[in-house]
């Protein structure tokens, strides 16, 4: 039995409406229904039994598998949301959260509605930012599932009525690369007849090299792949302007294409905003050990909203591995804060990057320098294993299953995962 008898009734009571309430000690709100939104609920869950009334607002109710939005199928790339929150009790709240005020301990959704709450946790993720060009609206991304559906329906089209396409794509980092990787393969899978192959497939960057921000030592397997792709590189290239059929350089050179898509990194989102506190350079809350919010009462920040130490002197990045575990932690740390338990410290067990690299596999680094540890098909399976397993909610979706993957300890997690022999994946995230 994954839980202990303690632990199950606690659960079970919550569920039950007709349970007495004398313990219950508040409402935890989490908002956001993304990797961190949706651990920090479990997590809370897990942490507070019957003793917390649990609310997560955002506003469909639907984890996006954002970090797979550059594959085919896109509108596949979502797990629905409320079967999972109903298993563990936790109200879902559709709506997008606007307004916070911290001394009233009130969250206002843009129709209006009022929601109290004793512990908070923002977890309102990261979105891509336009830069301030002419035409910039016209481009095409793949920042949410919306947005890469539209993509995809545009590159149907290209597949099916252009003889050979030029497609560009301006933003040369983790994202961009994976992308331009993937798309000759997206191509074929809308026509077969070879349009893929004569596809003329444009990265652009002003950096000077290709992943710049991923460091030295993985570029030469990224550069080798982008060859193989016949990818071709735009690098030093400043863009004066966009159009849906053009890109326009400051040189005053500019490139004719069939579908322009816009991969500029991310900022956090708006929210944020609301609360008060030191930020860096990408919007982020800056908080403490805890994921705390330094000298505001009871608000705890998680995953791209929120800039952390993750242990070892280095900052969180917006990625789901980062996103997965502090929104568990901060989850935890809200339910303990809530009923007066000590909090635990924000880690990450490790750092790796899982890049896909389209038919030249994936490359795989560890550590924060980024040494290589897997490339092509070897690699190409661990990201396979990832993005199809890993960071997905666990198959079984029942209480047990979810409150187990909640575990902040993720060495811990991945052994009673596998003394459990249950159907669930250890955690990387």
């Amino acid at each position: 039995m994954l839980l202990d008898r303690n632990q199950r009734e606690m659960i079970m009571t919550h569920r039950d409406p007709t349970s007495p309430r004398a313990d219950h000690a508040g409402k935890i709100l989490v908002i956001g229904g993304g990797f961190a939104g949706f651990w920090a609920a479990v997590a809370a869950r897990r942490v507070a039994g019957n003793r917390a009334e649990i609310c997560l607002i955002s506003p469909k109710p639907v984890l996006e598998m954002r970090p797979r939005l550059y594959e085919p199928k896109p509108e596949t790339l979502s797990v629905p949301l409320l079967p999972l929150l109903a298993e563990v009790d936790v109200t879902f709240i559709s709506g997008k959260a606007t307004d916070l005020d911290a001394s009233a301990k009130t969250v206002t959704l843009s129709d209006g509605q009022r929601h109290t709450y004793d512990r908070l946790v923002v977890a309102t993720g990261s979105q891509m930012p336009r830069p301030p060009i002419p035409g910039v609206e016209t481009a095409y991304s793949i920042d949410d599932q919306a947005d890469a559906i539209a993509f995809d329906q545009r590159l149907e089209k290209i597949a099916q009525q252009v003889a050979e396409p030029t497609i560009a794509i301006v933003g040369a980092g983790f994202t961009g690369i994976e992308l331009a990787l993937e798309l000759r393969d997206r191509l074929k899978a809308h026509n077969p007849d070879g349009v893929a192959e004569r596809a003329r497939i444009v990265l652009i960057d002003r950096a000077e090299v290709v992943g710049q921000h991923l460091g030295s030592a993985p570029r030469p397997v990224i550069e080798d792949a982008i060859s193989a792709h016949n990818v071709e590189l735009r690098l030093g290239a400043v863009v004066q302007s966009l159009a849906e059929d053009r890109v326009v350089f400051r040189d005053g050179s500019s490139i004719t294409a069939d579908a322009v898509v816009l991969t500029s990194g991310m900022r956090a989102a708006p929210f944020a905003a609301q609360v008060s506190g030191e930020r860096d350079h990408l919007g982020r809350t800056i908080v403490d050990a805890a994921l705390k919010v330094p000298d505001v009462p009871d608000i705890f920040v998680a995953g791209d909203a929120g800039a952390a130490d993750t242990g070892d002197g280095h900052w969180t990045l917006q990625s789901c591995q980062h996103a997965g575990q502090s929104g568990r932690v901060a989850g935890e740390n809200a339910a303990r804060d809530l009923l007066g338990l000590p909090m635990v410290a924000y880690t990450q067990l490790r750092y790796v990057t899982c890049l896909d690299l389209g038919r030249s596999g994936a490359l795989i680094t560890q550590g924060w320098d980024r040494r290589v540890d897997k490339t092509g098909s070897e690699g190409k399976a661990v990201k396979r294993l990832i993005n199809t397993q890993v960071i997905y909610p666990p198959a079984t979706g029942t209480a047990d299953a979810l409150l187990l993957s909640s575990n902040i300890d993720l060495a811990a997690r991945a052994r009673k995962i596998d003394e459990s022999k249950a159907d669930i994946p250890a955690s990387a995230v």
